[in-house]
Formats: structure tokens, sequence, C-alpha cells
């Protein structure tokens, strides 16, 4: 390890904010000066800084008369550098004009602007995503036509994911192209071919010629169709090989832009079909990933090293000193006006939690976010495993409480929803004002009951003919919808069930990934748990456990009961490295027309079988979905279910199956309080639900309703969904004067059977 003297040295540092704030610090540690260059005069970083430079960092001329005057009448300027923003041209352009180390602005201006990168890479044939600049919209509709839909349109320069969004239909290609416009200088917008596929952030040290690779990390995107970093997760986790092929096809583009010395870093997917670079920028990375998750998993200080290559020297040492595992990921608040945030000084204190950033405070209006900035902070966690980093931040960004009153004017109407999807479902759903598996009977494929229907139908009618008797004198005021389980806290007893089938059912009116997205999102932000299915498909699942991971362990996969068991534990195993709060196994699938159409061997499982999947998922709360009678209903518990999900998969398997709100009745009359209940099928209102729980649910479940919302609102839909579910829980509670769950729970005194059966 070298040993560098650089006390006394003079840093220009372009940048003063949060991202710029560690190299800031690291310099006065290492005893040197620095003067900050900001356009905000309350920047983080001012005060840290021993002289300030008021300026924008893209303010070209501005900051080299100011840099140029306190390098000859000051004090003399050793290096110049900036660090997660790109102000690349202003660092080369002071570079040069100060006589530092750097590289040439031509250079820089080819790591800023998207159209002069893309050019220099396909010169060099560093591979990119095809595509197309243009600067007007008659031409965009030529190039997306050419490129054969399903396009990523972004400015030609700007950072921070603004102005960036994927569009797969021209009817959302002219607001697109104006708002990639608003934040391109120059007027012009890049058009590329979207892939799909695992996305990768580099970082990388450069000096004399040498491309030293200094942290390869996992990106969590979301948001669609925007992108929207919400984490990052280092080191990654594919293989090595990909891996290393990324950090070849990386230090190839950093050749062929020009990047002689300094930083770069690159985002970079890995496909079926190769690996394709979207950008190039010269200089370390921003979201937290080269200032504290890198250093916290391997033990290299980046902002030592990047110093000192812009003092001309090479970096001292990078080394790694261990190999930990450490995860950055955004808070991002319900769309709404915050109404207050608790939990900030109790996530700090949960083991491998190193630092919370929370910019948001009361009384600011929230939006669901467009690009990078829309985020209300971050968590950084660091723990010796995979698992242990995940499970950490999870807790941590699950401790953190933003509440959120949405204004009306975010909310979509229920009609645009409703005929949105309906065009969407293409004849596979008709969108029904009453949702009762009338008109869809026997659509399977589709949305429909197998058969005649009469599953699905006979589920919505059993549950209707028991009404509620209400109590309207009663002193009951205020109503608490909330429950507990498995230790998490849910505002409404009500989740979504598990579903999948973007395409064999619902004729690709939305991807598989948005599905869940959707679900699971919109079920966290209405405050209760999302649910993910398994799917015919073999590898259907990764969507699900991606967007569990995604949602900081806040949903439950549910998955078919496969043949081989190793399929399921193997399952499992993804599920619990994805931080899940339970999992789940669907036995009624065992006879399921969609698995037999993709050749999937599904079976019942005998009482050690399910005991043998039950003891694997450990300390995972095993649930069992498809349970109809009372003997299974013993069985599962014995072997150790935590839950039972009464459910006849939505008249799906069998028309002749014992409607779920019976089977509800018959089961808990025999087991009492022995395990957690939840009724899926034919709840289709916040009254079914007190129903259902009167009758001796726990929670309950709803399917194609919330796929609808989904497919016509995407998560936004599904948040008001079950918001209205739950106000009218709360609004039925009140009729009944019952102020809370728990004195619904079973409460046969307040039910009235129209057919006298009990």
């Amino acid at each position: 390890m070298k040993d560098y003297n650089v006390k006394g040295k003079t840093l220009l540092v372009i940048g003063a904010g949060l991202l710029q704030l560690p190299v800031i610090l690291k310099a006065k540690e290492l005893g040197m000066e620095t003067v900050v260059v900001d356009g905000n005069p309350n920047a983080v970083g001012i005060k840290a800084a021993n002289h300030f430079i008021r300026s924008s960092t893209l303010d070209i001329e501005s900051t080299l008369y100011e840099a140029e005057k306190f390098h000859t009448s000051v004090k003399n300027i050793d290096g110049v550098l900036t660090v997660g923003t790109d102000a690349s041209y202003t660092v080369a352009m002071c570079a040069k004009k100060l006589g530092l180390t750097g590289i040439e602005p031509e250079a820089a201006m080819r790591a800023t602007d998207k159209f002069l990168m893309r050019k220099a890479l396909r010169a060099e044939n560093v591979p990119v995503p095809d595509f197309e600049i243009v600067d007007a919209h008659n031409k965009a509709i030529e190039i997306f036509e050419k490129l054969e839909g399903d396009c990523v349109i972004k400015p030609v320069s700007s950072m921070g994911a603004r102005g960036v969004r994927r569009i797969t239909h021209l009817d959302d290609l002219k607001e697109a192209y104006e708002q990639a416009k608003s934040f391109s200088p120059s007027g012009k917008v890049v058009i590329e071919k979207f892939i799909e596929a695992p996305e990768l952030s580099i970082d990388a040290l450069i000096y004399d010629g040498k491309v030293h690779v200094t942290g390869i990390a996992d990106r969590i995107i979301e948001y669609d169709p925007y992108f929207v970093e919400t984490g990052h997760i280092m080191p990654s986790e594919l293989p090595d090989e990909q891996l290393s092929y990324a950090a070849e096809i990386f230090e190839k583009g950093i050749r062929a832009i020009g990047i002689t010395v300094g930083a770069a870093k690159g985002d970079i997917k890995i496909s079926s079909s190769g690996c394709f670079i979207g950008e190039i920028a010269a200089r370390l990375s921003g979201g937290f990933m080269s200032t504290y998750t890198y250093p916290y998993s391997s033990g290299v200080d980046l902002m030592e090293n990047v110093i000192y290559i812009a003092l001309g020297l090479p970096p001292a040492d990078l080394t790694p000193k261990k190999e930990w595992v450490s995860i950055e990921r955004a808070i991002i608040a319900p769309p709404g006006v915050i109404q207050s945030i608790k939990g900030i000084e109790e996530a700090k204190k949960i083991q491998y939690v190193t630092n919370i950033f929370f910019d948001a405070k009361v009384g600011d209006k929230v939006i669901s976010p467009r690009n990078n900035l829309d985020k209300s902070g971050h968590i950084i966690v660091a723990a010796p495993t995979r698992h242990e980093a995940i499970l950490a931040s999870h807790e941590a960004v699950r401790a953190i409480q933003v509440e959120t009153i949405e204004d009306d004017d975010q909310k979509l109407p229920q009609l645009e929803m409703d005929e949105f999807a309906k065009e969407q479902f293409n004849g596979r759903c008709f969108v029904c004002e009453d949702c009762n598996g009338v008109r869809c009977k026997g659509m399977l494929p589709g949305m429909g009951g197998i058969g005649t229907g009469l599953g699905f139908i006979r589920s919505v009618e059993r549950l209707r003919r028991i009404n509620l008797i209400p109590n309207y004198i009663s002193p009951t005021k205020d109503i608490d919808t909330s429950i507990e389980l498995f230790g998490m806290h849910l505002d409404i007893p009500v989740m979504p069930a598990p579903i999948t089938g973007a395409i064999t059912n619902l004729g690709g009116a939305i991807t598989e990934l948005n599905l869940a997205r959707s679900i699971v999102k919109g079920a966290n932000q209405a405050g209760t748990v999302g649910f993910v299915g398994d799917g015919a498909t073999p590898t259907k699942y990764r969507i699900g456990v991606r967007v569990i991971l995604e949602n900081f362990g806040m949903g439950i996969p549910v998955f078919k009961p496969r043949f081989d068991q190793e399929l399921i534990t193997q399952r499992i195993d993804a599920a619990r490295e994805s931080g899940a709060l339970a999992v789940g196994m669907d036995i009624d699938a065992a006879s399921f027309k969609t698995m037999e159409m993709k050749k999937q061997n599904t079976s019942t499982k005998t009482f050690e079988e399910l005991k043998e999947l039950v003891d694997y998922a450990a300390e995972m709360p095993f649930m069992l979905k498809g349970v109809l009678s009372v003997q299974d209903a013993k069985m599962a518990i014995k072997a150790g279910c935590k839950a039972l999900i009464i459910s006849n998969h939505g008249g799906r398997v069998s028309d002749n199956l014992l409607a779920p709100i019976d089977a509800l009745i018959r089961i808990r009359e025999v087991i009492g309080d022995e395990a957690v209940l939840i009724l899926d099928g034919g709840v289709r209102s916040g009254g079914d639900v007190a129903v259902a729980i009167a009758c001796g649910a726990d929670a309950v479940m709803i399917g194609r309703p919330v796929t609808i919302a989904a497919v016509g609102g995407r998560t936004q839909g599904v948040r008001q969904y079950f918001q209205r579910i739950g106000m009218e829980l709360k609004r039925m509670m009140t009729l009944l004067g019952i102020s809370d769950i728990q004195s619904l729970k079973n409460n046969k005194e307040i039910l009235y059977f129209e057919d006298h059966a009990m």
C-alpha cells in the first residue's frame, strides 16, 4: 500500500451535494483544502469545505472563470474531480484550463452526450441497443415503427433518469417525446430498443492506461414505464462468467469513449443475446454506491483513491479487505401529502443499518416517482451475508412509516380504469360491473371458471346468501380494521389472491412482471401484504420473488404442488432469500388445466410430503391454499401449517367443489383457533369482508377484481381498490356497532342465513 503525503494540497470539487460530501470529507481527513462549486448556496457539502464558489456545475464559463481566479489569486489548485453527478465536462475543462490531471474535454462530452457516446461505442463494436437520434415527433414515430415498438426514449443529455420512459404503444409516444425533449438542452432525444434483462452498475478507476474495476452491483429498477432505481445490492449475485464478460465490455467501452484517467461508471444489461452498454459516465457512480456500499462491502476507500488520481498519483490500494454485502434502498412514500413520519430513530438501531438519509418532511407532496429524484430518503446496510443484508434492509424500510393523504387530483377515475382494462383484455375479461362469473363461465384459459363456470358463480352466490344484522344504537365511534399476520401489522384484513398467467389467461393485457409489481406494491401502499403466484411456466416463480425483494419482503409467494418435491424446495429457497414474510402452496392445483397444458407435473401430497415442505420452510410460516375439507384442515395443522386459505381456486379446478364460504364455516367450527383461516372466493365488497370474518375468517383474499385494477390502473389502481374495500368495511362495521376485527370475528349474532343453514 502506497502512503502519500498530500497535506496542504488543494482539491477543486465540482458539486457540493450529498453525493459529493464523502469526497470532501475524505480530502479534509487527508489534510487537504477543498474548494467546492455549486449553484446552491445551501448545499450540504459547503460547510465541510474550506472555500465555496457559487456557480452551477453545468455553467462551464462561470466555473472556469471563478476557478482560474481562485487558482491565480488565492491558492494553487492541485486537482479537480466530481463524484455522482454529470459534471465530467466541467471537470475536464477545468483540468485543461488549470493544467491538471484529467481527460480530454472531447472524451468528457462523449461520456455526457448519449448520441456521441453511442456513436463512439458503435464505432468500436461495443454492443449497444439499436438506436436513433430524433429532434421531431414525426421522426420519433418513424423510428418507433422501424424498431418494431417496445422502445426507450431518453434525453440526449440528462441524469437521474429524468425524461426516460419505456414506450410500448404509439399512443404514448407524443407525451413521452415531449417530456424527454424538455430535459434535453439540445432538443434532441434518443430512441433505442428496450432490452428486458438484469442490469448492473459498474465502477472503475483508471490510471496510466489501466482500468481497475472497483465494484459491480445489481440494480433494482422499478415503476415501469419509467426507470426509477430504487436500490442496488453490492456485490452482484450473477455468475462470475457473466460478471467477467460485463467488465470486459465495460472496459472496452471506456477505451472507446476515451476515458484515459480518473473514473468511470457504467450501466450494463446482461441478456440471453449478449451484454449491452446503457451508459458510461466519466465519474464514479452516484446512488451511494462508490461512496458507501462498495467501501462497506470491500473495505476499499474509493474516495481516497480517486483523490490521488486527480492529483496525478497512482491509486494507493484497491485490494478488497473483506467480502460483505451492502445494500442501498430508496424510501418512497405512497402518493399524497405527508402527514407524519415515524420510525427513523428505530430504524437506525437495527443491526447492520449503517446510514439513513431522509429529506422529506411533513407537508411535502409526494408523487409516484418518474425519475431518480422522486424519493423520500435512503437506507444503507452492510452485513456478512446477502441474506442478512436483505433482511436488515427490509426491516429498516418497514420501520420507517410515512403516512400520506392522497389528493383527489392524484386518483385515477374508476370509469377510465375500467375502460382501459377492458381494451387491454381484448375479450379475455369483460370487466363486468358485477364480477360474478356469469358472463365469463367456461373461459379457461381466460378469467372465467372451468366447465359450466358454476364453481366461480357459486362462490359469489353462497357468500351473498348471508346477511348482516345491524346494531344502530351503539357507542361505537372509532373503527379499527387492522389485524396482525405473522407479526406484521396490516391496516385491513384484505389481501390480493396470488395471480399469474398474464399471457395465458389475460391475453397479454399486462406483462407478468408489471402484474406482480402492481399488485404487491399497490397492496403494500394500501396497508396490506401482497401475494404472488407460481404459474405453469417453470421459471415464472422468479418474477414473484423478485417483486418481493423489491418490496422489502412484504409479499408471500404461493407455489404449485409440483410432483418433484425438490422443485418446491428450490422455490422455498428463493422465497427465503428474498426475505418473504411467509410461503405457501396451492394444493388444489394438483389437477389444473393450465398446468396440464404446459406439461407440468403436479400431484396431491401425502401428510409426510406436506410436513417435509413445512419443515423445510423452517422459520417462514407455511400457508396451504385450496383447503375445503375438515380432514385436510386437521392434517395441514398437524403438519405445521400456520394458515389455511379456504379456496376453490376461483372455480378454476372443478365446478363441483364446495363453495369456500360454506367450507370456512365448517372448518372453523371444528378447528377453533388452531390456525389462521383466510377466505378466498366470492368477496367483492367491504360488506362481503365483514360477512366472511363474522363467519370465522381471520382475513380474506380477492382475485379477479384486483387483477382488473392492476390492468386498468397499475399500482395506483390496486391501491385505490383496496382503499375502497377498506372504507366499505369500516362503514359496515359502524352499522354493525363493532369497533375492531377481533370483535367481528366468528360473531354469529350479527349473521342471518337466507336458507337458515348454519
